[in-house]
């Protein structure tokens, strides 16, 4: 089998696209606008391919992202998506030789770190990447949701349309992005696919409904939902809500959109599926029985530069350690680093002193945004402490006062 390895090219787009969707299941048939969409959403240069002959058997690619790190620096992101294998060539190394270029490429580029959604969880700890970003999947029953405790709110909650919500959404996000860690920017191209999926039923669920919450006239954040009707002898009964997203940048719009959401009359039945692991409506609910919650991985991190990822962030406790990388994927990534760093900024740089902690590439990836607790890594028997008192010394540097959160699948 003699696979060529490399980007695909203009004339290749419409193939590009076949190839991923096929990969997700679907067929590929956009309209005109959907397609000007797609390649400009990433174009065939972002992607690295694999081909037998003509035909186009692996796809990866990677959006450039910005996004917060701990401390409010903004860092790039090589936000890695599209990856598929044909049903055939499964098996054979393809995904390790593109996800080994990609990578590679992607850091050339000044990249220190990556990120992805992954459609499995047992594919990307080979490759790296660790678990960063944990969500949780709501189901509520809205007759029975009583939000007993919220803070006050000096705004108010409006439905936007397609039109206007292009124009204030942005802001939205954009605050999002600056109170919490984890949120990608959006491009302009991000925007026009969103805007364009207002406009498109999504089955028998129809078309999405848009709320904002202002105050003062400036977009705090917004909630995207679609209604479904269930008929019980011609009439309508216990309507069900699927809340997509619901993107806040405060405790006041948080609490908005959710008072919101849960009184909406003739649906009493509402899910979300990307909620933040920390949110705080368990709280806020006078029976929190009434919320079902399912925890899951969201967007796992892979760290290609890793003195340039530790230096960009802020620590919540003064400390020096260091650290023994393991990189299995890419050996040369990996070595030994000294972290120092605390309230005020860090400087991380290689080094041959002893190492008080060894522990493998996706290991470091998972606790790099405050998600998770390095003790609890090694009592899973994937750290190793060599100092004692390191991996204490680590959870609470790496603490952060709120979870990560990315509620935007890419």
């Amino acid at each position: 089998m003699n696979i060529e390895y490399r980007q695909a090219t203009q004339a290749e787009q419409r193939v590009l696209w076949t190839a991923v969707e096929r990969g997700f299941g679907s067929h590929y048939q956009p309209t005109d606008e959907q397609y000007e969409i797609d390649i400009k959403s990433f174009p065939p240069e972002s992607a690295m391919c694999a081909f037998d002959g003509d035909a186009m058997v692996g796809t990866t690619a990677a959006i450039p992202f910005e996004s917060r790190v701990p401390g409010g620096a903004i860092i790039k992101n090589a936000g890695v998506t599209a990856v598929t294998v044909a049903t055939m060539y499964r098996r054979r190394g393809i995904l390790r030789e593109m996800m080994g270029r990609l990578l590679r490429r992607e850091r050339e580029k000044g990249q220190p770190v990556a990120s992805l959604w992954a459609s499995e969880s047992i594919i990307y700890g080979r490759y790296g990447y660790g678990a960063t970003i944990q969500n949780e999947n709501f189901l509520i029953d809205t007759r029975k949701a009583v939000l007993k405790h919220k803070p006050e709110i000096p705004g108010k909650v409006r439905f936007v349309d397609r039109e206007e919500a292009r124009k204030v959404l942005p802001a939205a996000w954009e605050s999002a992005v600056q109170h919490h860690i984890g949120i990608p920017r959006r491009r302009d191209i991000s925007w026009d696919r969103f805007i364009h999926g207002l406009n498109e039923a999504n089955g028998d669920w129809g078309k999405p409904w848009v709320v904002v919450y202002e105050e003062d006239g400036k977009a705090m954040g917004y909630a995207k939902y679609f209604l479904k009707e269930l008929r019980v002898f011609g009439e309508q009964t216990h309507g069900l809500v699927n809340a997509d997203d619901v993107v806040h940048s405060s405790a006041a719009s948080h609490a908005a959109l959710w008072t919101h959401l849960l009184n909406i009359d003739l649906y009493d039945r509402l899910s979300t599926w990307r909620s933040p692991a920390d949110d705080s409506l368990p709280w806020m609910l006078d029976d929190p029985r009434q919320l079902q919650r399912k925890p899951y991985d969201g967007v796992w991190y892979r760290l290609m530069d890793v003195a340039e990822a530790l230096a960009s962030r802020t620590y919540l406790a003064e400390g020096s350690l260091v650290f023994e990388v393991e990189d299995s994927f890419i050996p040369e990534w990996g070595g030994r680093f000294e972290l120092s760093g605390g309230p005020d900024g860090a400087k991380c740089l290689a080094t041959i002193k002893s190492a008080d902690i060894t522990l493998p590439t996706a290991s470091l990836a998972t606790i790099y945004l405050g998600g998770a607790k390095l003790a609890h890594l090694e009592r899973a028997g994937r750290v190793e402490e060599n100092t004692e008192g390191a991996v204490a010394l680590a959870d609470r540097m790496f603490a952060t006062v709120r979870a990560p959160w990315c509620p935007m699948m890419f």
